[in-house]
């Protein structure tokens, strides 16, 4: 069994900020939304109170990340829209299996 470095971790950790940065910038943009990426929480719903998306929205970020990803979202797969990590998540799961 091997163990993680530090640097492993650090590493790991500084792609995922990335990756949840790069996912928050393409859905503002995507959608046209009056809000920088910073000020949003990685944990943050993307309904509701969150970002407010719609089912329209949603279908544009279904195409984003299939587009940007090769990762397909589907009707079953609603919990990817609770928040950024669960997006990035979902990603980063589909990728591994892939």
């Amino acid at each position: 069994m091997s163990t993680a470095t530090f640097e492993d971790v650090r590493t790991r950790g500084e792609a995922r900020l990335a990756k949840n940065m790069k996912i928050k910038s393409m859905i503002i943009d995507r959608l046209g939304l009056d809000v920088e990426p910073a000020v949003v929480s990685d944990n943050q719903p993307l309904f509701g109170r969150g970002l407010e998306m719609d089912s329209l929205d949603t279908l544009e970020i279904v195409v984003m990340v299939n587009n940007e990803y090769d990762v397909l979202i589907s009707d079953e797969d609603f919990e990817a829209f609770g928040s950024i990590n669960a997006l990035v998540d979902f990603i980063e799961d589909r990728e591994a299996a892939a």
